[in-house]
């Protein structure tokens, strides 16, 4: 018994060390966020950027749900329940995933300024295909919990593009405040559907989750 819980504590250690990852890239990227949002005084454009508030909080509705479902995903699938022998393979195809989807955060994050909001939208999508690549492989092999965020992203990737051939000005107001819109509603809909996923309610003296 004291063997098997020490092997339950090594995989939660390794499997922290790699969320931890992944979670540095993503804390790196918020602060680029409000670094591009409050330049520097000594910059060629000092002090805040009011024009960069759309883009901010367009890159906030994304990263708070997706590091919100990453800490979630991680609880669910290696926390909770007693890990297998091939538990080592599906945690590098999850970090590696996850990996890649901070490193494109942080290319949201320095895409904030008004004539970078097409490289702003483009990232976006990237973003959101990736992840239904990732969530899709999860959804047949592994779990159906995250099948909400595959159908969510599939709904929003074909607005963002339409988006993108809509308004092709680099500087487009509008087309930054669509993107704000569509991604609203995006976030919206991912905590509607998977509300008792990421908001666990706890039964009453029995001390564990009910999902």
């Amino acid at each position: 018994m004291e063997g098997i819980d020490m092997s339950e504590k090594s995989v939660r250690s390794t499997v922290k060390s790699l969320e931890w990852i992944y979670g540095v890239v993503l804390a790196l990227s918020i602060s680029e966020a409000f670094m591009q949002f409050a330049s520097d005084p000594n910059s060629n454009v000092p002090g805040i950027q009011w024009n960069r508030l759309l883009s901010l909080f367009s890159f906030l509705l994304l990263v708070v749900p997706f590091c919100h479902g990453m800490s979630r995903y991680f609880y669910e699938m290696y926390d909770k329940v007693q890990t297998d022998s091939h538990y080592a393979i599906w945690l590098l195809i999850d970090c590696i995933a996850f990996i890649v989807e901070a490193g494109l955060f942080f290319i949201l994050a320095r895409s904030l300024p008004q004539n970078l909001w097409l490289q702003f939208v483009s990232v976006v999508v990237v973003l959101l295909v990736w992840d239904v690549f990732w969530g899709a492989f999860v959804w047949k092999y592994r779990t159906k919990r995250i099948s909400f965020w595959v159908i969510i992203n599939l709904c929003t990737i074909p607005l963002l593009i339409v988006l993108l051939l809509g308004f092709y000005r680099s500087d487009s107001w509008w087309g930054i405040s669509l993107t704000f819109l569509f991604i609203l509603a995006r976030t919206i809909a991912d905590y509607w559907k998977g509300w008792e996923f990421y908001f666990p309610t706890q039964q009453i003296g029995s001390g564990r989750y009910n999902m």
